[in-house]
């Protein structure tokens, strides 16, 4: 049996506005596929079982920490800017920088870069690429 592999490729997140902007402005994300031995480091599923329901409640769960730590390179147009009168920006240039940040919109880029590193599929796009 044969299986496809890349190491690492960029990603688009689709949050907010970003796929509609040119691809030289868009927030785009170095993808660092995860080691087979890190899979059950990355995410796992949750059962909670409820006695008045038929089906058990699940949840997927990611651990942010590693995944943007280990298993996100480089990040490319992403700025954080102060609300708070001071006019300062902060370029975010890696996963690692992104770990320690706190901004508004960061739960739906998380949760975006987390399911793609978590996602086993190799998409049509790609397939074109390799």
């Amino acid at each position: 049996m044969k299986f496809s592999a890349r190491k690492s490729y960029t990603f688009y997140p689709n949050i907010l506005d970003n796929l509609a902007l040119p691809e030289n402005e868009r927030l785009s994300v170095e993808i660092i596929r995860p080691a087979a031995e890190d899979r059950g480091n990355i995410s796992y599923l949750e059962y909670e079982a409820i006695t008045d329901k038929i089906t058990p409640v699940i949840r997927y769960n990611f651990d942010s920490k590693n995944i943007l730590n280990r298993c996100v390179g480089e990040i490319k147009n992403l700025e954080i800017e102060n609300t708070d009168g001071t006019n300062t920006g902060k370029q975010i240039k890696s996963g690692k920088e992104l770990a320690k940040e706190s901004f508004y919109g960061m739960g739906a880029l998380v949760d975006a870069i987390c399911t793609e590193v978590c996602t086993d599929v190799l998409t049509d796009s790609q397939k074109k690429i390799s």
